[in-house]
């Protein structure tokens, strides 16, 4: 393996964020990162990222735009619209958070008045949540410029997963919090506060799996439900209440997941159904990791939480030989906030000839290229 900074050591610190996103362009020459002035604290409302893409040929950054509504985890959920020709993420422009698509010399193009958790592989639909409730469960998740106008509300009405047309940018409510509570009335959702997270669209586009999680009770820990849903609303659970975790879609009916079902490990789970099975590999059941499909599906990539010498590992697992192992690890500098941490959040270059990562394995936040050889 060949490993390459690709982000410019100018004192700024570069990060791309989630590992389920695509930051590459579909010739490989450009890969989408976001800029900001520190990594020690929570972006405040005023804090700014610049987005942008490095050049890997010149490995220079050339910023397209700013965002207000951005976070640490996750960015500004910024993505290729057109690849290699514009980009969406999401903004605050004073009032509302909005998601903004931009050509690379950063002229406007689109806007739509609400901000997107996740955007269908055609570019014509895309899915809303409440940012704010977010912040208020976990701050590395989602946006401090506003407060949730439910934040009194354990399951409201009207908010919930919204679809938004792209074409149009009109949007509407698919499911509500009280529609969920009520499909998925068992403890802690019945009577506790709800907060959805982690809300992807299928390969085609046209269903989508989430994690619906309420707000624990002082000194318990929160539980997970993994629900799936299509166009219409309709909604149904793939799990009961248990620990879930990171997923990757291997095709529509097929979802790889670290979870807790109901011991930890990778299962492979019918988004149909919800029938599961478990890998049971020891290599890749020790650590919560954040799992990725390979382009071609052939295996899957998935790193970790830091261990006791403060190292963070990539493991590999091929599915036709049934065999994992580490691929390599990095140091990962200590933080005195969860939430600020830097995972590597690894992912595939659209050939899958090389991978990207975050990390602060320098002391600072960067961008690493490998390349297999």
């Amino acid at each position: 393996m060949k490993f390459n900074a690709i982000t410019p050591n100018d004192g700024y610190e570069y990060f791309f964020g989630y590992y389920d996103l695509q930051p590459y362009d579909k010739d490989g020459r450009y890969h989408l990162t976001h800029r900001v002035a520190f990594r020690d604290h929570h972006p405040s409302a005023e804090d700014i990222a610049e987005i942008g893409y490095i050049d890997l040929q010149t490995k220079t950054f050339v910023k397209v735009a700013e965002t207000l509504a951005w976070n640490f985890q996750q960015g500004a959920l910024l993505v290729w619209f057109e690849s290699g020709k514009s980009v969406l993420f999401n903004d605050f422009d004073g009032e509302k958070y909005v998601a903004r698509v931009v050509d690379l010399s950063g002229n406007e193009l689109k806007r739509f008045s609400r901000p997107f958790a996740t955007v269908s592989p055609d570019r014509t639909k895309a899915i809303s949540i409440n940012f704010s409730r977010i912040h208020d469960f976990r701050k590395g998740y989602g946006y401090s410029n506003l407060k949730d106008e439910y934040f009194d509300v354990n399951a409201p009405e009207t908010d919930g997963i919204f679809l938004c047309n792209l074409t149009t940018g009109e949007s509407k409510l698919l499911a509500s919090y009280a529609d969920m509570a009520k499909m998925f009335a068992e403890p802690p959702f019945t009577d506790g506060k709800l907060v959805l997270n982690h809300i992807n669209f299928n390969p085609s586009g046209t269903g989508f799996v989430f994690l619906l999680r309420n707000f624990p009770a002082q000194g318990s820990k929160w539980g997970t439900l993994l629900g799936a849903g299509v166009l219409s609303g309709k909604l149904w659970k793939l799990t009961n209440f248990e620990v879930n975790s990171h997923y990757s879609f291997k095709d529509d009916d097929t979802l790889l997941i670290y979870s807790g079902l109901p011991e930890w490990g990778v299962y492979v789970i019918n988004v149909q159904n919800g029938s599961r099975s478990r890998l049971n590999n020891r290599e890749v059941d020790k650590d919560d990791i954040h799992v990725n499909y390979s382009p071609d599906r052939s295996f899957f990539i998935g790193d970790g939480y830091v261990d006791k010498e403060q190292k963070r590992w990539i493991y590999r697992y091929d599915f036709a030989t049934k065999e994992a192992y580490p691929l390599f690890s990095v140091y990962s500098e200590p933080v005195n906030d969860i939430d600020i941490r830097c995972d590597l959040h690894a992912r595939f270059s659209p050939s899958g000839e090389k991978i990207s990562y975050d990390t602060t394995q320098n002391n600072r936040r960067e961008i690493i290229e490998v390349i297999w050889e």
